[in-house]
């Protein structure tokens, strides 16, 4: 929608409103349906967007998403976390809809991420240890070793077990040591925690892990497991099949030649006489 056919729009919202508080009869509908029906919409895209907070400063006034990413300044519309302006309907799927690590100048590691695999191209997974569908994620990843390095992120949000969990397993990648990283990526993949101490650590960093859980709040998860792909993209929830979605593949149209509810039809057909 162009800059003129907004403000038409505006302009026709305004007169309405004009002409309802003056005159308290109503305008007929069909006047209102004709101004609204001469805009042409060009296209439509929801941002990502869960809240808008208005914020003053001095003369100065800015609205912000709850987030703290996007903000609407001087006319303009702004990703604060990559510095870029959004400016056509591309720019959502482009820029509001990814995740660009690089450009937020966020690393993995300080976030005490777990590594697995030594591929060129990384991947970020948040994860609760205790999530069936992370399990499902961190079955299939170990087949993709060789093409991805996953960064294993561990929040607790499925209560005080995953809490106790993901305290535990922090503290002992605290050590640096080989055997403690190895130890704790096999828990991971494999979701055994047995034997795991319940009492909290008496010295432990927790910092990496408290950047873990704003970085998660930050990105508005929802559940887990949430990645983010190489290029930016991000999937919440297990793919379906995940090295195709790491790769961006299209989903296949089902064929109605075999889809259940056309072979349901046919094996019910009459059969044709000659």
């Amino acid at each position: 929608m162009t800059l003129r056919q907004i403000s038409l729009l505006i302009a026709t919202l305004l007169g309405t409103s004009i002409a309802l508080a003056a005159n308290p009869q109503k305008p007929a509908g069909s006047d209102i349906a004709a101004g609204l029906l001469s805009i042409k919409i060009d296209g439509m895209q929801d941002l990502p967007i869960s809240g808008l907070k208005m914020v003053k400063s001095g003369e100065q006034t800015v609205f912000i998403s709850s987030n703290g990413r996007f903000a609407f300044y001087g006319g303009k519309l702004i990703d604060i976390w990559t510095q870029q302006e959004i400016k056509e309907l591309a720019d959502i799927d482009k820029i509001a809809n990814r995740i660009d690590l690089s450009r937020m100048k966020l690393k993995a590691d300080d976030l005490g991420a777990v590594t697995v695999g030594h591929g060129k191209a990384q991947v970020l997974v948040f994860i609760d240890p205790r999530c069936p569908y992370c399990g499902k994620v961190m079955k299939d990843l170990q087949a993709l070793q060789d093409q991805y390095t996953f960064k294993l992120v561990m929040v607790p949000i499925l209560g005080p077990e995953s809490q106790n969990i993901v305290v535990q397993l922090a503290c002992q990648l605290e050590t640096n040591e080989t055997k403690a990283k190895d130890t704790v990526r096999n828990r991971l993949l494999k979701q055994d925690y047995a034997g795991l101490p319940t009492e909290p650590p008496t010295q432990c960093n927790k910092e990496p892990l408290q950047k873990a859980v704003v970085t998660a709040k930050l990105f508005d998860l929802k559940g887990v497991p949430f990645l983010i792909a190489p290029d930016g993209r991000t999937h919440s929830g297990a793919p379906e099949v995940l090295a195709d979605w790491l790769a961006d593949k299209p989903k296949p149209s089902p064929s109605l030649a075999t889809t259940p509810a056309t072979n349901a039809q046919n094996a019910n057909a009459p059969e044709k006489q000659p």
